[in-house]
């Protein structure tokens, strides 16, 4: 049985992130599923394959029952694969991000995560050459079963239930003027982020529930949709702005942080957009 890497568990706050926003409850890591998830990840690199038929000629389901996980009374299986080249900062942090992303953005694959008839999953990120590349492969193994299942907690004596971020966040003015640097703000200038168990901030989440489209990246075109949500990496945040209203007035915004296995407390703030008169007064 296999516990699941940071990077791993990143994935999965990723993925009950995105569960949460259509009301479905968070998927639980197994250990056997841990196993089965990993050992294929690891198969297809070493076998230079890329495909849900496993060695020996296995179907997913077949993997995690020899893995250990117990199929009894009503239960189901599903398995999502991917793969892409590590590229960006150090570390495969925002790969898992990406390979996410390409994830919820296949309609198939995006129904096995948001998927009801599934209550665990198994995580399987690994490094390695694939057809000459330096790649990151992912396997999720998602289940259900009537039988017990063995709970990936991440607790051990050793290393106690994880503590989650506090966030805090300060208002912030911004000028309703078309060019010019008073029509904007920069959110880590406001921004401060604690984590009792000192563990670094990997993600952060912002929320624009009112669909003003304020947020947006510096240097990359166009506003982010954050209406139901918009994760970034946690290297990107100095570059994550706010805009302006088109009219002066309030807006509420949202922002939390991830350490990669818990998510904060939604923050709140207000953007305020005043007059050029107000501003400059």
């Amino acid at each position: 049985m296999t516990a699941a890497s940071t990077v791993e568990r990143q994935m999965l706050e990723l993925m009950n992130a995105a569960r949460a926003k259509v009301g479905l409850d968070p998927l639980k890591l197994a250990l056997d599923l841990n196993t089965s998830a990993e050992n294929h990840s690891e198969w297809m690199l070493a076998a230079d394959v890329f495909s849900h038929t496993g060695a020996g000629g296995s179907n997913a389901g077949q993997r995690m029952t020899a893995a250990g996980f117990d199929f009894t009374g009503s239960w189901s299986w599903g398995e999502n694969i991917a793969w892409q080249s590590e590229r960006g900062a150090a570390g495969i942090s925002d790969d898992a991000v990406d390979l996410f992303n390409s994830l919820m953005n296949s309609p198939g694959h995006r129904a096995n995560i948001l998927s009801a008839n599934f209550d665990y999953v198994g995580i399987g990120i690994e490094r390695g050459n694939y057809n000459g590349w330096d790649a990151v492969m992912v396997t999720q193994n998602f289940a259900s079963t009537g039988a017990r299942v063995a709970l990936d907690t991440g607790a051990t004596a050793s290393n106690p239930a994880n503590t989650a971020p506090v966030v805090t966040m300060d208002d912030l003015t911004v000028a309703n003027v078309k060019s010019g640097a008073a029509k904007k703000a920069y959110v880590a200038d406001a921004l401060d982020v604690t984590d009792a168990d000192g563990d670094q901030i990997l993600f952060y989440e912002v929320r624009d529930t009112t669909g003003r489209q304020n947020f947006k990246l510096q240097g990359e075109p166009g506003k982010l949709d954050a209406r139901d949500g918009y994760v970034i990496d946690a290297d990107d945040i100095d570059r994550l702005l706010v805009l302006r209203n088109k009219n002066p007035g309030d807006t509420t915004l949202e922002i939390r942080a991830s350490d990669g296995d818990d998510w904060s407390a939604w923050e709140s703030f207000t953007l305020h957009t005043v007059t050029a008169e107000d501003y400059f007064a």
